[in-house]
């Protein structure tokens, strides 16, 4: 099996995050910290942007220093490592407040290396 191509990568955040959206929506903080699907899967995708991060060349991540391309990274270690003391107040804070505003630029990035 062939390598995929880095943007593929990029596609693989943009799915996760609309796939976050999707799990919160028309959830409130309060509704989301006690819901054990919700934080599971959300705690899923972020893994999945974690590995997806990883796999992109360091040429990459060094054209679009924009992006915090090792706390994306990070987050996934936390929540495949330890994911027993996962703070949910704060993966809420994190989702909702830092890593969907990503989406934007992710998205200019995306476009950017499509044509």
């Amino acid at each position: 099996m062939s390598p995929r191509p880095w943007y593929v990568r990029i596609d693989d955040i943009l799915d996760a995050m609309t796939n976050i959206r999707t799990f919160i929506d028309g959830l409130t903080e309060d509704t989301f910290v006690s819901d054990k699907k919700s934080i599971r899967a959300v705690a899923y995708e972020i893994a999945v942007i974690g590995e997806a991060v990883r796999h992109l060349p360091a040429e990459v991540k060094e054209r679009y220093t924009t992006v915090p391309w090792p706390r994306l990274q990070a987050m996934r270690n936390v929540v495949i490592h330890e994911y027993f003391r996962i703070d949910v107040d704060l993966l809420w804070h994190t989702v909702v407040e830092n890593l969907l505003p990503l989406e934007e630029t992710l998205r200019a990035i995306r476009d950017a290396e499509d044509g």
